[in-house]
C-alpha cells in the first residue's frame, strides 16, 4: 500500500512539457540567417560630383535592386527556413505516428517523430536559408550594380583570383655514362 500511495503521484513538475517546445522554439529560429540588406561592395562617387547626389542615387539604386529581388536577402531566407523546418516536423510526426501504431503507441512516436523531424527539417533549412539568402544577395548585388553604372558611379574591379601555382613536371635530365677505354 505504501509503495502505490507513491506510483499513482503525479509529478509537480514535468521537463518534457516545458523543454520540447522551447527546444522547438529555438530550433526555428535558429533556421534564420540574417543576411544584409545592402549591397556587398564599396561603390564610389565620380570625382565631380558632392556627396549629397551620390547618396540620391544609391538611395533610388537600393530600391530598385530591393525590387528586382522581389525580397531582401534576409527575408527570402527566413521563409526558406522555416518552411524546411516546418515540414521536417510534419513529416516526422506522420512518420513516428506510423512506426508508433506498429508497436502499439502511435502518441509516443508521433512525438519521438516530431522532435527528430524538426531536428532534421532545422538542419536542411538552415542550408537552404544560408542558399537562398547568397542567390539573395547575388540577385541584389547585380540590379545595384547595373544601376549605380548607369547612373555613372563608380564599381570596385573585381576580386582577382588567386590559387596555388601551376604544377609543372620536368623530365628528369638525361644521363651520359662514358664508354670504358679498356686494354
Amino acid at each position: 500500500m505504501f509503495q502505490r500511495q507513491f506510483s499513482t503521484r503525479k509529478p509537480l513538475f514535468s521537463y518534457g512539457r516545458t523543454v520540447i517546445p522551447l527546444l522547438g522554439a529555438l530550433t526555428l529560429a535558429a533556421c534564420t540567417s540574417p543576411a544584409p540588406v545592402a549591397p556587398s561592395f564599396a561603390v564610389m562617387p565620380r570625382p565631380d560630383e558632392n556627396f549629397a547626389t551620390f547618396q540620391k542615387n544609391d538611395a533610388q539604386c537600393r530600391l530598385y535592386a530591393q525590387t528586382q529581388t522581389g525580397e531582401t536577402p534576409s527575408q527570402g531566407a527566413a521563409s526558406s527556413g522555416l518552411k524546411s523546418a516546418v515540414l521536417g516536423t510534419g513529416v516526422g510526426a506522420a512518420s513516428g505516428a506510423l512506426l508508433g501504431s506498429v508497436t502499439g503507441n502511435a502518441g509516443n512516436g508521433a512525438a519521438i517523430g516530431a522532435g527528430s523531424g524538426l531536428l532534421v527539417g532545422s538542419v536542411i533549412g538552415a542550408g537552404r536559408a544560408r542558399q537562398t539568402s547568397q542567390t539573395l544577395q547575388h540577385r541584389y548585388d547585380g540590379a545595384y550594380a547595373q544601376c549605380m553604372v548607369g547612373h555613372g558611379e563608380q564599381l570596385p574591379p573585381p576580386p582577382m583570383a588567386y590559387g596555388p601555382p601551376p604544377i609543372i613536371a620536368y623530365p628528369p635530365p638525361a644521363v651520359i655514362y662514358p664508354v670504358p677505354v679498356g686494354p
